[in-house]
C-alpha cells in the first residue's frame, strides 16, 4: 500500500537524505516543526517502514578496496530456488537489487583485488552455477549520489552529491577507525555517545575519529534507506550509448542529466556503458518522457538508451567488514 505523504514528511526526508545524523533539532529548524514533533516524525516513518535504515556513505577506494557489479540472468529456478540465491548472495554483497528486463539480479561486491573478487565468484559458480543463463560483470571506478530531491520537487537546489572514487589516494585505518565504520553501518544515526558505550572508547575520541573520516572523506556522508517503491516511486537504471562525442558534449549531457531531480545515481564503471544513471518516477510514462526529452536535447550525441527496472533492493551498505 502506497504511503501517503504531507508536506512536513516530505521535507523531513529530503532533510535526512544528505544529512543523516543531524540531530533532531536542526532538522526541525529546516521542516518548521519542533524538536519534539520532529523526533515523533522520525519514529513514525521508521515504523511505517519508509526509513528502513541509516548508512554512512564511504569512499571505498580510499579503504584500498575495489567494487565490481555483477548482473544475473536465471535459468531453471523456481522461486523458492531464487530467494535461496538471493540470501545466499545477500551476505556477500553490498549491494544487492531483483530487477525485471534482460537481467534478474543486479548486485555490487567489494573486493580487495581481483584475486579475492575470483575467490567469492568461483564459490558462487562452484554453487549456483547451473542456474546461471548469462552474467555481466564490470568494475566501478566513479559513483556519484544525487539528492533524491523528487521526493519534494519544490526544492530546485541540486548542488548536494556524494562522489566516490574523485581522489584514488589509498589511507589506512587504525582499529577503531573501523569498529566506527563497522558500528555506523549498522546505524548512521545513532549518537556519538551510544557510539561510545558499543566500541568501549570515550565519546570524546569518538567524536575526533569521526571528524578526521569525515575530513579525510573517507566518510562522505550519511543516508537514509528509504522504501521509495512504498511511496509509489518506481525505480530504473538506464544504459546510455554515446556517439560523435567530444568532452564538451559529455559535459553537456552531464549538466542536463545531473539537475534532473529524479536522476539519483550516475556511475562510470570499466566494462560497463558510455554513461550509466539511476531514476526514479511514478510512473513508466514519466521515464519514456524523460528518454524522449533525452534524445532531443542531444539528439547527434545518443546513440541508444537501454533500461531496466528494479523491483525491490534487498540490501544497501558502503562498508564490506568481511573484507577488510
Amino acid at each position: 500500500m502506497i504511503k501517503i505523504l504531507d508536506v512536513k514528511d516530505k521535507k523531513l526526508l529530503l532533510a535526512l537524505d544528505m544529512d543523516a545524523r543531524a540531530p533532531d533539532s536542526s532538522i526541525a529548524k529546516i521542516v518548521g516543526l519542533s524538536k519534539q514533533l520532529t523526533n515523533y516524525r522520525i519514529k513514525r516513518l521508521e515504523k511505517q517502514e519508509v526509513i528502513l535504515s541509516y548508512y554512512p556513505v564511504i569512499d571505498h577506494i580510499k579503504l584500498g578496496l575495489q567494487l565490481y557489479r555483477i548482473a544475473l540472468k536465471l535459468e531453471n529456478v523456481t522461486k523458492e530456488k531464487e530467494q535461496e540465491i538471493i540470501s545466499y548472495l545477500k551476505n556477500h554483497t553490498g549491494w544487492i537489487v531483483s530487477v525485471l528486463g534482460k537481467w534478474d539480479i543486479w548486485m555490487a561486491i567489494y573486493a580487495k583485488n581481483e584475486f579475492e573478487f575470483m575467490k567469492f565468484w568461483n564459490c558462487f559458480y562452484e554453487k549456483y552455477g547451473s542456474y546461471v543463463e548469462n552474467r555481466w560483470i564490470s568494475l566501478m571506478t566513479k559513483f556519484l549520489n544525487f539528492e533524491r530531491s523528487f521526493i519534494y520537487p519544490q526544492k530546485k537546489n541540486r548542488d548536494k552529491r556524494f562522489v566516490i572514487g574523485e581522489n584514488q589516494k589509498i589511507l589506512l585505518l587504525n582499529d577503531v577507525d573501523l569498529v566506527i565504520l563497522k558500528e555506523l553501518t549498522k546505524n548512521a544515526r545513532q549518537t556519538s555517545l551510544e557510539l561510545s558505550k558499543k566500541i568501549n572508547q570515550t565519546e570524546r575520541v569518538v567524536r575526533y575519529r569521526l571528524q578526521k573520516l569525515e575530513n579525510q572523506k573517507i566518510i562522505l556522508g550519511y543516508r537514509p534507506f528509504i522504501n521509495t517503491h512504498l511511496l509509489g516511486f518506481k525505480y530504473y537504471k538506464l544504459f546510455i550509448q554515446l556517439k560523435d562525442i567530444t568532452k564538451q558534449d559529455l559535459q553537456k549531457i552531464k549538466t542536463y542529466i545531473t539537475q534532473n531531480s529524479n536522476v539519483v545515481y550516475n556511475t562510470e564503471a570499466i566494462g560497463g556503458y558510455d554513461f550509466e544513471i539511476e531514476v526514479q518516477f511514478s510512473d513508466s510514462q514519466e521515464l519514456m518522457q524523460f528518454i524522449s526529452n533525452l534524445r532531443e536535447a542531444f539528439p547527434t550525441n545518443i546513440k541508444n538508451i537501454d533500461h531496466l527496472e528494479y523491483i525491490k533492493e534487498y540490501k544497501i551498505t558502503y562498508f564490506p567488514s568481511s573484507t577488510i
